[in-house]
């Protein structure tokens, strides 16, 4: 089995990717420092693409020299094996797919003829090849290998070039490293900016709407205010009317002449502050008799009106009753005096003012009617504005919610999964030691490390970093 040295590897590396032999060489160096340390850590190193290498113990086992055959027992120790990955396998086996392929059964031990072939190999490869991984420690038998002088100053040189690339290498990751740094530093300082933007909005809005609400509880105060004097003024109104009527029905005539000294009286005391002509208090006075005599004229024909109906009418109801017999003609009633009519008066009036009052409470209760029933319709629309702007709001946010999860489909897992990433549910602070798979399993559960690294963008944390938790929704099965 052949085998390369670092500066052949180095060498093909650098003609396939286009890197210089230094640069080459420096980054098989730290692959194969990487893999020792992850087998030294974990006893097994995955690279996608190149497959599995595995550190497995093996047992003390016993074995047959071919030569002699005398037994002896090999010691157990710590076997680097090495599994394929499919894509390499397939790469190697493309030239021998027109074999057969043949099972091999479990149990069958491999190690000599590994052993043999090996030394077959070494047998016939140059002497001065240096295996990579052990290459400043492993030294020739083979006296013609020995480099010479020069070789040697030609190799300190070499690696003298190789320590100068690799503290410029480590100097340059350094400054990478402090402008990642920087920037997720301004990045944070820009979040924090945009949340404290976001607060003041928040509060502005909240200032609008109590100022809102004041002013709308200000404008319903006021109604009611205005309702409430309108209601006294209505009333205040009704009660004049009938303390009116009751002046006008109360007797007027006994009472002229106390009303005449009442006005000369009155006429004495204003005389000291103002002078009234003689004829203009003369004309008044004709006025308030005449219109005394009018409405005491009128209260009596109407009277006399009413009593006349009434008789008539209880004559028909006499007639209609007894139709046969023959009633004595009654002597007709008696003419009312003028005191009695104005008090049947009176009670018309009154029955009249009655019917009124219970007309405008009635009106005022279909007034009051209207308006809570106005004020239902207002708070049903406004409940109808409020539950149709709630639906916008759902429908925008679902909207919105599948426009994010669809830029997270482009993750296979994400996209395969039973759930999809609808937003962000909160943000942690990664600890000391943890991993995003710890993080994932604690806060989503085992095996939902995917969703985080699809919303996040990166497969791996540090100390001190902000990660996003994604907020999950069941997808919904299609029919």
């Amino acid at each position: 089995m052949s085998k390369f040295s670092l500066n052949t590897l180095g060498k093909l590396l650098a003609d396939k990717s286009g890197l210089s032999q230094v640069e080459a060489e420096l980054f098989i160096r730290k692959m194969f420092d990487v893999c020792n340390q992850g087998l030294d850590a974990d006893k097994q190193v995955k690279i996608k693409w190149l497959g599995t290498f595995k550190v497995q113990a093996t047992k003390d086992r016993e074995s047959i020299n071919v030569n002699t055959g005398e037994r002896f027992t090999i010691e157990g120790r710590d076997k680097l094996t090495f599994t394929p990955d499919n894509i390499l396998k397939e790469i190697v086996n493309k030239p021998f797919a027109q074999f057969e392929t043949v099972v091999v059964n479990d149990g069958v031990d491999f190690d000599e003829i590994d052993e043999k072939f090996g030394e077959e190999q070494t047998e016939d490869a140059p002497a001065q090849v240096i295996d990579f991984l052990d290459e400043e420690k492993t030294a020739t038998s083979n006296p013609e290998a020995v480099v010479n002088g020069s070789e040697k100053e030609k190799e300190k040189e070499a690696e003298d070039e190789l320590a100068k690339q690799i503290a410029i290498e480590q100097a340059k990751l350094e400054r990478l490293k402090q402008a990642q740094l920087e920037q997720e530093r301004i990045q944070k300082e820009k979040q924090e900016q945009e949340r404290l933007e976001q607060e003041r909005l928040e509060q502005e809005k909240l200032e609008q709407e109590r100022l809102e609400q004041e002013r709308l509880e200000q404008e319903r105060l006021e109604q009611e205010r205005l309702e409430q004097e309108r209601l006294e003024q209505e009333k205040l109104e009704l009660a004049q009317q009938q303390q009116a009527l009751k002046a006008v029905v109360e007797p007027a005539v006994p009472a002229s002449d106390e009303s005449e000294d009442e006005e000369e009286e009155e006429e004495s005391s204003n005389s000291h502050h103002i002078v009234i002509p003689r004829y203009l208090v003369v004309a008044v006075c004709l006025i308030v008799v005449a219109l005394i005599g009018g409405m005491g004229w009128f209260a009596f024909n109407y009277g006399q009106m009413t009593a006349q109906r009434d008789h008539l009418a209880m004559q028909l109801n006499q007639y209609h009753q007894a139709p046969a017999k023959k009633v004595p003609a009654k002597p007709a009633a008696a003419p009312l005096s003028q005191e009695q009519k104005l008090r049947q008066k009176a009670m018309e009036d009154s029955i009249r003012m009655a019917k009124t009052a219970e007309a405008v409470k009635l009106a005022e209760n279909s007034d009051e009617e209207s308006a809570s029933a106005e004020k239902a319709k207002q708070t049903e629309a406004k409940a109808k504005a409020e539950a149709k702007e709630k639906a916008k709001d759902k429908t925008e946010e679902k909207a919105a919610s599948k426009i994010a999860s669809s830029q997270y489909d482009k993750d296979a897992r994400v996209r395969t999964g039973a759930y999809r990433i609808i937003g962000v549910a909160q943000t942690v602070t990664v600890g000391a030691g943890q991993t995003l798979e710890q993080i994932s399993t604690r806060y989503l559960g085992s095996g939902m490390e995917c969703y985080v690294e699809a919303l996040n963008g990166t497969s791996t944390v540090k100390a001190g970093q902000k990660i996003k938790i994604p907020k999950l929704e069941l997808k919904k099965k299609k029919k």
